[in-house]
């Protein structure tokens, strides 16, 4: 490719390897007893002081395989680390590959890192790369990254420091898509499962895992050897906090040192307080799932309804103070193809009684709203408003708040309700990524709440067109099909609000993960 993939500037530099230019542009319960981590494969090298990050809910599971949530991925995404990785700013740059070449438009070879082991001690090698992908791509296995990173045919391992990746067709998107998959001991997952991997991570990265107590914490201990450097926090304690006002109370007394999710009304009282207030705009894209497969969903009308009755212009302003962007598609701008030119819905509550009494959809009707709470900023106070709309043009709502882990595991096997709220987490800066994973039938998740074959082929033509145009244009006639369609209504693209002590160095980051490996702590 000649062009940008994702975020403006992604592949800028970071691509000077590959020898094919058309391929250029081309991731609480003190009394429970904690799971302990595996034998270490070597001693850790004291450093300074334990970092505390409270986030909204405690992660579903720590199996990179299978649980891709920004949640889960803060934690583990310092446990493991990725052939390719993004910078601060989105932008690729080495991670477990040193270099790595297009030999030709479907094969591209990967020099990997010398001396690098897992936390176990299990050597990192070119195995380590297949077993990984051949774990992914395994139907069984079940993987959420199979739908974006399919097109992958095989690995060849000609030497323990060259993993060769082979897809089916041309792929534009692989690079961007490596960076979301981690990288696996091949002999550590084989003994333990994907259930003991999920429970006691082995991985690469800068931190190595240490225990967990369920919904209390989760404790990562640094790792003294990794490629990168020293970490400069010796401990890392991650807390669930649901409740927004105690997660920044929590902050403001001491007792953890960085929050997420702080609610807009929040930010004057933290600063007042001495505590920092650290803000970008995030990588989600909050969205309202609409259910097709369940009627009165499956008719277009009564999502078109749906739609029309919703003030997003209003919820903005209030619920989230104008810190958040409308959205005319399923991704943020930073993605690349975002379509700046579409419109958005517009608010007629006529147009959405109209569009229910053409339906023969009235006040006997019940939708069931499902929603988690901790997981995104205010959110069951979103769930509660839309409600409040689609009450005022005639349509019973029933909200239900349902624990995270438990919310997850059900939208994720098909079976959410009318309506619930989620946030697609573009970290890929790629369409692809939300494409294939969320509305593409390539995904359980599509096929289950969609279903759409002319979304697939154009999806199929844009991974494998090296043309940047080309695929800009795909992806616009794909956005066009799904606000035509009203799978989902998009809300907005939220900012990233942190609530950080004074002492402690740490900045968000584009893809809106905790990465902690250069975070250091100071006295105060």
């Amino acid at each position: 490719m000649t062009a940008r993939i994702g975020r403006r500037g992604l592949l800028a530099g970071a691509c000077a390897t590959l020898v094919a230019p058309a391929l250029q542009a081309c991731l609480r319960n003190a009394d429970r007893p904690p799971v302990a981590a595996p034998a270490a494969g070597g001693p850790i090298t004291a450093s300074s002081g334990r970092l505390r990050i409270a986030q909204g809910t405690d992660p579903a599971g720590l199996n990179p395989l299978l649980q891709t949530g920004l949640v889960e991925a803060s934690v583990y995404g310092n446990v493991f680390d990725a052939l390719v990785s993004l910078d601060a700013e989105g932008r690729l740059q080495p991670g477990l590959a040193e270099t790595w070449q297009a030999r030709d438009e479907r094969t591209w070879v990967f020099t990997l890192r010398r001396g690098v082991s897992f936390h176990d001690g299990e050597p990192f090698d070119a195995q380590s790369v297949r077993f990984t992908i051949e774990q992914m791509l395994e139907p069984t296995v079940a993987s959420p990254i199979r739908a974006q990173l399919g097109a992958i045919e095989r690995v060849e391992t000609p030497d323990p420091h060259t993993a060769v990746i082979v897809t089916q067709r041309p792929f534009a998107p692989l690079l961007a898509e490596l960076t979301g998959l981690m990288l696996l001991p091949p002999t550590y997952t084989a003994k333990v499962g994907p259930a003991g991997l999920a429970s006691q991570p082995v991985g690469t990265g800068p931190f190595r895992f240490a225990e967990r107590v369920k919904d209390d914490r989760i404790v990562l201990e640094a790792n003294g050897q990794h490629w990168r450097g020293q970490p400069l926090v010796e401990r890392l304690e991650f807390r669930p906090v649901p409740d927004t006002a105690s997660r920044q109370a929590a902050v403001r007394t001491g007792q953890v040192d960085l929050a997420t999710n702080v609610p807009h009304e929040q930010v004057a009282i933290l600063e007042r307080d001495g505590v920092e207030v650290a803000t970008r705009p995030g990588i989600q894209a909050l969205y309202i799932r609409l259910n097709m497969r369940k009627p009165p969903l499956d008719d277009l009308r009564v999502r078109q309804a749906i739609a029309h009755a919703v003030d997003l212009d209003q919820l903005i302003a209030t619920v989230y103070g104008g810190r958040a962007r409308r959205l005319n598609g399923p991704y943020p701008s930073e993605v690349f193809a975002y379509d700046v030119d579409a419109p958005h819905q517009t608010y007629d509550p006529e147009r959405a009684r109209s569009l229910l009494r053409a339906a023969g959809v009235g006040g006997d009707t019940t939708l069931v709203f499902e929603t988690p709470r901790g997981r995104y900023p205010k959110d069951d106070q979103l769930v509660q408003a839309v409600a409040a709309y689609l009450a005022e043009v005639g349509l019973q709502v029933r909200v239900q708040v349902v624990d995270w882990a438990a919310y997850l595991e059900k939208v994720q096997a098909g079976q959410g309700e009318h309506l619930f709220l989620l946030a697609g987490t573009n970290r890929t800066f790629d369409p692809h990524f939300t494409i294939a994973r969320l509305y593409a039938s390539a995904s359980p998740f599509g096929r289950a709440y969609y279903g759409n074959p002319e979304i697939d082929g154009l999806a199929e033509r844009a991974a494998a067109s090296l043309n940047p145009e080309q695929r800009r244009g795909l992806y616009h006639q794909i956005l066009q099909i799904l606000r035509a369609d009203v799978p989902a209504i998009w809300i907005a693209q939220l900012d990233d609000l942190y609530a950080v002590r004074a002492g402690v160095s740490w900045r968000p980051r584009a893809d809106s993960l905790l990465w902690l490996h250069g975070t250091s702590l100071r006295a105060t």
